[in-house]
């Protein structure tokens, strides 16, 4: 019995704190064009998929977009690393004349007296540099984002497209390239902010983790590398959770909410929802993941994939999440708060108007 006791308590204990927690958050409407439309049937994952069936065509124009106009740094970054290869590349930035080789035949180390550890923390700054590429990259991708984000919320949300006649059919045609730079022309600034300061927690976490394998591959990491090590994570992994909880209520929340307060409750969603917005992370990343495979054919797969699918892929899924957010806590939330709010107003409409509270009563004594 005290075991159970205890068990309801602790959970006692965690839901005050998440209702502590989800105390803070910023409450407003979403910013709908139309009525919101019924519960989808069959859940989220579902509807994540039946989406994609629907529109795919439209989608796959969004994501082409994205990636010619806006990600084409990126590629280029990757391309050129790819075609050098990341021991040249490394060789170059270190100004190294001679590309060493190992002496196979004594095991001793590399020619020019370069020790084998010296030659591996070399390579370390070839992957600083392309860290520093990426997180220059993403700013620049943020504009593509911003159009495909605004296309696949409208599309959770069943919303209508800008559309055109048929010249055949007479069907009514969605614009989506006229659409995806509507979004871009709206959002860009709330999401170049969004993904300009990732950038910097991007940028600093993977530098800390690689300050510390540099200590390892040094001969042994001190207190400070370790340090560095859990820093790096951390920054990494609430920095990428925060990203997923605010890029969606970027568009969702359009003027209903100000930056500051879609910050605060992208922060709130993070730690209150920590398990849901990691899981969240290992199924959006795990075909990203999938690119460590020491296997050219599956590594060239993996990428065609990517290319084609990776953006829509991780933009609908991060609006869908988001979209469950607002419908189950943000909205309810917001929702509870309009009808308190109407029932106080009721309460102070049935008081009378113009009465004002009497003084103490004084009598006079008669003569």
């Amino acid at each position: 019995m005290a075991t159970n006791q205890n068990e309801k308590s602790s959970r006692r204990g965690i839901s005050k704190f998440k209702l502590k927690l989800l105390s803070g958050l910023e409450l407003a409407p979403e910013a709908r064009n139309e009525e919101k439309k019924p519960p989808y049937p069959g859940g989220r994952f579902k509807r994540f998929f039946d989406t994609y069936k629907a529109n795919s065509g439209s989608l796959m124009t969004a994501n082409g977009m994205a990636l010619i106009v806006f990600m084409l740094p990126l590629f280029a970054l990757i391309i050129a690393v790819s075609f050098i290869g990341i021991e040249k590349f490394a060789y170059i930035l270190n100004d190294v004349d001679k590309t060493p080789y190992l002496m196979g035949g004594l095991g001793i180390g590399l020619s020019g007296g370069m020790s084998i550890s010296e030659a591996k923390v070399m390579m370390l700054l070839a992957y600083r540099v392309i860290i520093l590429g990426v997180a220059v990259c993403l700013p620049i991708m943020s504009f593509g984002i911003a159009g495909h984000a605004y296309i696949s919320t409208k599309l959770i949300w069943g919303e209508r497209f800008v559309c055109k006649k048929d010249k055949k059919t007479g069907a009514d045609v969605p614009r989506i390239i006229t659409e995806f730079f509507r979004g871009v022309k709206i959002y860009w600034k709330e999401m170049l902010i969004t993904f300009a300061g990732y950038a910097v927690f991007f940028a600093g976490g993977a530098n800390l983790i690689i300050e510390f394998i540099a200590g390892v591959w040094s001969g042994g990491a001190s207190v400070g590398q370790w340090f560095a090590l859990f820093g790096g994570i951390i920054i990494l992994l609430a920095s990428t959770m925060i990203l997923l909880n605010l890029f969606p209520q970027v568009i969702s929340y359009h003027k209903t909410l100000n930056y500051a307060a879609k910050l605060k409750n992208a922060c709130i969603y993070s730690v209150a929802f920590f398990i849901p917005s990691l899981l969240m992370l290992v199924i959006i990343g795990a075909p990203f993941a999938l690119l460590a495979i020491n296997a050219m054919f599956v590594r060239i797969l993996l990428a065609v994939m990517l290319v084609v699918f990776g953006t829509t892929y991780v933009v609908l899924a991060g609006v869908n999440y988001g979209d469950y957010n607002s419908e189950n806590v943000l909205q309810v939330l917001y929702e509870k708060l309009k009808i308190d709010q109407s029932r106080q107003n009721r309460k102070e409409k049935k008081k009378p108007d113009n009465v004002k509270p009497q003084g103490p009563v004084k009598y006079k004594k008669k003569k």
